[in-house]
């Protein structure tokens, strides 16, 4: 989930989120293997993805519900809807 730079303040007083940055993500074992993690890095900033995300670490907010106001780029967004489109491009610019 992508959370506001106020909600991400708010979130970090609570064990149930944390806030991963795009370059922890790239550099740490759940990185897909075969993509060059610092040309990544580079490609998602140069292309518009923010720096970082704060994550529901307790449970999936919204999962199987039809809230309209899911993945709207306002609020709560999960990762895939919002980005998944922009993972695959910095992907498929970065191979090894």
């Amino acid at each position: 989930m992508n959370r506001s730079d106020q909600g991400n303040a708010g979130a970090s007083n609570s064990q149930a989120w944390i806030t991963l940055t795009v370059d922890d993500f790239a550099h740490s074992p759940d990185f897909p293997p075969g993509f060059d993690p610092d040309c990544f890095v580079s490609y998602w900033l140069a292309h518009g993805g923010p720096n970082s995300f704060t994550i529901r670490t307790t449970k999936i907010i919204g999962e199987g519900s039809s809230n309209p106001n899911l993945a709207n780029g306002k609020g709560l967004d999960h990762i895939e809807d919002a980005y998944g489109a922009l993972i695959g491009e910095a992907l498929g610019a970065c191979p090894a």
